[in-house]
């Protein structure tokens, strides 16, 4: 053998594999959750303050229309005595009962939303927990989840 064979020159350079690597990964992804994080709050908030003001609004309009029921049920009362009194408990009790109804609705739409914001802050920490935990299939994850919008939305503009 001569020298030419054993003297072999590379260029180039190489990427260390190890935890510095796993580390800017770390970095990436966090940065990411953070930068994302703001958005998806602005969001929950946004659909918790929609229901919010859906309820405040309903409940208004739910008691203007009671009054205004009570009186027209009021003034047919005076008009058909004997078998009206009969009527107008019953209507009084429906509109009551209606009442109440929206009001538990809105109560419970107050309560889901409260619900969903709720899941949706565990939804987020989950997916971080996962992310930190699986860094590499996350981000594998990732670029096939944009692969496939892109396949699709390129599809589309035909």
């Amino acid at each position: 053998m001569d020298n030419q064979d054993k003297n072999t020159t590379a260029t180039g350079s190489v990427t260390p594999i190890g935890s510095t690597t796993r580390n800017e990964a770390h970095t990436t992804i966090d940065k990411l959750a953070d930068k994302a994080q703001p958005a998806a709050d602005k969001t929950a908030a946004s659909v918790h303050s929609a229901v919010e003001k859906l309820a405040d609004k309903a409940q208004p309009a739910v008691d203007k229309a009671a009054t205004t029921v009570h009186g027209t049920v009021d003034k047919l009362a005076e008009k058909v005595p004997a078998a009206a009194d009969r009527l107008v408990g019953k209507a009084h009790e429906t509109v009551d009962k209606v009442s109440d109804n929206v009001n538990n609705l809105s109560e419970t739409l107050g309560q889901k939303a409260a619900d969903l914001n709720v899941a949706y802050n565990r939804l987020a920490e989950t997916g971080r927990s996962y992310v930190r935990k699986s860094p590499g299939v996350s981000v594998l994850v990732a670029l096939a989840a944009g692969y496939a919008v892109s396949k699709l939305l390129g599809s589309r503009r035909h």
